[in-house]
């Protein structure tokens, strides 16, 4: 089949030379015969040519065809030449491309699937998600975002989000720079269209591959202002209902103190004993009335303190020598050994006496019988350091970052005895830290726990160090801790 088509070629050009000139050699003197004849021999050259060459025009044909998107047009060229070769890798190259466009035309309906799985998906997400190229302008932005910002996805997609949204933090604006910075994360106020503001935690993340898809980042939004609003409908509930309850409780241990005290030779010892515990659950229930109120009023910052100038010694020591009778009763050796001498401190004369106890019986509590409970105080020029250690259970690693968290308890089988609602802690840190002083807890499982507080000293008054319009007033607010 090689040069094939070129033989036909030549062999019809020679018919329609070597007719003519053959003619001429008998025919010279009727040059009229002879014109026709040429002419006659001529045609049939060309018809033969244009009839070789009809393969070529259906191969044109077919490729304005192909070109149109009609993958499943084929040629059929019988010729036995170069021309049946074309066709035939013309056919082969129609079958590529089919599949290449078959499968193109999957991958882009999967595509398609994806993005609309995706958007169904932002579109359900109860947090506002924005991205952004390299340029700082916004490309995505769903459903919740378009209701924090107060713009709708025309408005913002293209669009700088530096000109349309704007985030702060402390009354200082984060710029796009800032916050697209990896792993970005805090707490921040949108402020959108006509001025809508709208509190949020702000989280940055960015994709792998960001560059090839022009995503710089993206920020996620999550609007807090519904849960500011439920927490404080909670607090409120919360206030109302301790006090509620208080005024109930605290009758209910009047009429009963009254009636043990008025009654102890009249009724029998174990009458007597269920008075008394009755008493001693109302009074706990009434501590924990008491802790939900303060924990109540430092979540809404209004737990008072008065800082003054007090005498620390006697404070912890009457703390030891209340506690001692319960330790006695576990078995246990409460240790504290005085300094000789020891400045004055700033604190409040009801709180600190709280916390002192709560650390102390909690020790208590969590020390097994013959261990030891040791009450220590140390000093510095500026401060005054407490530190209660005790030898008992400890507190396992995963627990430590939440032992002065609301509502925190231990959990694990040496303690699943004991009592107490998570809110001693959390009340003890609160005093402290309003009392210009640090708590913290060292501790291993199963070698025991030690509970340390600072305290400023008095003299630090005189530098400024310690300012009274810190605290909210000077009103003594008293309460227990739940031990």
């Amino acid at each position: 089949m090689k040069n094939a088509l070129f033989v036909k070629i030549v062999i019809i050009s020679s018919f329609g030379i070597f007719i003519p000139l053959l003619a001429s050699l008998f025919l010279i003197q009727n040059l009229v015969i002879l014109a026709g004849i040429s002419l006659i021999s001529i045609l049939i050259s060309s018809m033969l040519i244009l009839l070789l060459l009809k393969p070529l025009q259906d191969l044109i044909v077919s490729t304005k065809i192909l070109g149109e998107g009609n993958f499943s047009h084929r040629v059929d060229i019988r010729s036995k030449d170069e021309l049946e070769e074309v066709g035939n890798s013309f056919n082969l190259m129609a079958d590529k491309l089919k599949t290449i466009f078959e499968e193109t035309q999957n991958q882009r309906d999967r595509a398609i699937a994806e993005k609309n799985k995706i958007e169904e998906i932002m579109e359900t997400l109860v947090d506002g998600v924005i991205a952004l190229d390299f340029n700082k302008n916004i490309m995505l932005v769903n459903k919740s975002a378009e209701e924090i910002t107060g713009f709708n996805q025309t408005e913002l997609k293209g669009r700088p989000i530096e000109t349309l949204v704007h985030l702060y933090t402390d009354q200082e604006e984060i710029l796009p720079k800032t916050y697209c910075q990896p792993n970005f994360s805090g707490v921040a106020k949108v402020v959108g269209k006509s001025g809508k503001q709208t509190n949020i935690n702000l989280q940055t993340s960015h994709l792998e591959g960001g560059v090839q898809t022009n995503v710089s980042c993206i920020l996620i939004m999550h609007d807090i202002a519904k849960e500011e609003e439920l927490e404080k409908m909670k607090l409120d509930f919360v206030s109302m209902a301790s006090h509620e309850l208080r005024t109930p409780l605290t009758s209910i241990i009047g009429y009963l103190s009254v009636f043990i005290d008025e009654n102890k030779g009249k009724i029998d010892s174990t009458e007597l004993d269920l008075l008394q515990k009755s008493l001693t659950s109302a009074q706990q229930l009434l501590v924990l009335v008491q802790n939900l109120l303060n924990v109540n009023k430092i979540e809404r910052d209004q737990m008072s303190v008065s800082s003054q100038a007090l005498d620390f010694l006697p404070i912890v020591s009457k703390v030891v020598d209340d506690l001692k009778s319960q330790a006695v009763a576990k078995n246990i050796i409460l240790n504290f050994t005085p300094p000789s001498t020891l400045p004055k401190v700033l604190a409040d004369p009801i709180r600190l006496p709280e916390v002192i106890t709560n650390l102390v019986a909690n020790a208590i509590n969590y020390t097994n019988a013959g261990g030891n409970v040791t009450v220590s105080i140390a000093t510095s020029p500026n401060e005054i350091t407490t530190s209660v250690t005790d030898t008992g259970v400890g507190i396992p690693k995963e627990a430590m970052p939440h032992m002065f968290s609301k509502f925190f308890r231990v959990s694990n089988q040496t303690q699943q005895a004991s009592k107490g609602t998570g809110l001693g802690l959390y009340i003890a840190k609160s005093i402290i830290e309003k009392l210009d002083g640090k708590i913290w807890v060292e501790s291993e499982l199963g070698k025991g726990s030690k509970f340390s507080f600072t305290l400023p000293v008095a003299e630090r008054i005189s530098t400024g160090v310690i300012n009274n319009s810190n605290f909210i007033n000077n009103e003594i607010q008293s309460g227990g801790l739940n031990y």
